[in-house]
Parts: structure tokens; sequence; C-alpha cells
């Protein structure tokens, strides 16, 4: 008997006991309207450990939602698009903003990942220190103006996403390492709303167009409106649906140039994997 027949049912019982991982396979697996890119922009890629479960858990979660957000945006409107979109452009805008803050501040993930796990975790009790979008991405209005001071306790420094400190510490200098790789590269459409961003104005533009995104998809997923009149239209849902995916891929991009950051890609991979993005989403 061969040995290919002989092994066989070895072969199909480990695929059943052990199946494939979902993050070996997943660039692998692609639809007309697949972002499987900007799943690895914000989350990266070589993640082990407790880490890798946290940022596989994210990544299928933005691949997922993004996706369908593209499709929304590539086809005619249907009540659909209305209803379900502004749902999925939120679910991308949250979660790709959790992957980069466990990606620049690792503690605050892994801290997530090991307490969902023990017993004290609930579900339906409310956790004090869940991620929350004011304070691990807004900074909360209190905080100082002045970034260096001997009085500042530990606890009075923000370390949310676009935080002044987080900006200082990370994002400027990323952003003027990027802009650097760029300026080596053969000159593309593509790269142009990338090559025009000004690394000190960035963050407080992304934080000011983040907010007021947020707030607009959150109507959408609450269903705030009870008038008919201002039932979202198919522009608006169009629009909110192509920023969300603009906002986060520049965030995603910029974020493997940052020195320090969790399961950075190459610059050229990760430039590629915005380019891929940007052909989907002109």
């Amino acid at each position: 008997m061969p040995f290919e027949t002989l092994i066989r049912p070895v072969q199909n019982w480990l695929r059943l006991v052990w199946p494939p991982s979902p993050v070996a396979t997943r660039r692998d697996v692609r639809t007309p309207y697949s972002m499987n890119e900007l799943a690895f922009l914000l989350c990266g890629s070589g993640a082990v450990g407790t880490a890798g479960i946290a940022l596989n858990q994210l990544s299928q979660s933005i691949e997922r939602f993004s996706s369908r957000a593209a499709s929304f945006l590539a086809e005619d409107v249907t009540e659909e698009t209305l209803s379900y979109g502004p749902f999925c452009a939120r679910v991308l805008l949250e979660n790709g903003c959790a992957a980069l803050v466990g990606r620049l501040d690792s503690f605050r993930m892994l801290y997530l990942s090991e307490f969902q796990t023990q017993p004290e975790y609930e579900y339906g009790k409310r956790v004090k220190s869940a991620f929350a979008w004011t304070g691990d991405v807004i900074p909360d209005d209190k905080q100082n103006t002045v970034l260096w001071s001997a009085d500042y306790d530990v606890p009075k420094i923000s370390r949310a996403l676009f935080s002044k400190h987080f900006d200082h510490v990370f994002w400027k200098p990323a952003l003027f390492r990027l802009l650097d790789h760029l300026s080596t590269l053969d000159s593309d459409p593509l790269l142009a709303d990338v090559r025009s961003i000004d690394p000190d104005r960035f963050i407080d533009e992304i934080e000011g167009r983040s907010t007021q995104l947020y707030s607009t998809l959150s109507k959408g997923v609450h269903w705030e409106f009870f008038t008919s009149a201002l039932i979202f239209d198919d522009v608006t849902v169009k629009n909110s649906i192509r920023e969300a995916i603009l906002l986060v891929a520049h965030l995603g991009l910029a974020s493997h140039f940052v020195h320090t950051a969790y399961a950075s890609l190459g610059p050229n991979v990760a430039v590629d994997c915005y380019k891929a993005i940007r052909r989907l989403i002109p």
C-alpha cells in the first residue's frame, strides 16, 4: 500500500484537531473587496504568545468588517448599506486603534488579554479597566498642556494613542522617518496623501477628525435618529466609511516606522500594503 494512502487518515485527523492557523492562511483568501493589507498594517506580523492571540483576534475582525465596508463603498447603496455600513466603519475605527495601542503600548493589550481569561472577568459586569475610546484613544480633557514637568505624577501622563506624549515620543519621529523613506522611492500618485503629511500637525488633525467621525458613526450604530429627516443618506455613509478606512490606514502605515512598535513590518512591505489599500479605496 502506498505511503500516502497509509498516512491520509492521520492527515485528516490532524486537520480536525489542529486546523490551519488563520494568520498563516488569511493573505491567500481574497474576495473582490478583500482588505487583508489593512489588517496587516494595523496588526503587524510575527506576533507570538498572548500578544499574538490578541492581535490575531483584532486582525480577523478588522479584515472582516473592513472588507464589508469596502464592498458598501464600491457597490450601489442598499438598505443594508445605510443600516450596517456605519457599524462596520465604527468597528474598524475602534479595533484599528485598539491594535495600534496594543502594538505601541504592549502592557495595555497584555493586561486586558490576561484579565479576560480570569474567573473575575464577568460579561455582565462593567470593567473599569476595559478598553475605552476616551482614555485609550482620545486623551482625557484634563491632559496637561505642558509636556515636561518635574511635578507630574506618572498617572497624570496620558498614554492615549493621540496624547501629546505619544505624539512626541512615537508619532512625530515615525512620520519623519516615513517621509524620509518615501523620498528614496519613485514618485507614485498612490502615495500623494502620505507625502503631504505635516508631522507637526498630523496627530492634532487626526484626533479632531476621528472624534467627529466616531460621533457620526455612533449615531448610526445606536440609532439616535427620531425623525426620518435625520436618517443617514448614502453620501454621508460612504464618505464616513472611506474616511474611517483611510484614517486608520495612515496611522497603520506610520506605526511601522516607530522603532519600538511590536510586530512591525519592513518599510517597503508596509508601503506596499498601503498602496494596495489605495488601489481599492482611491
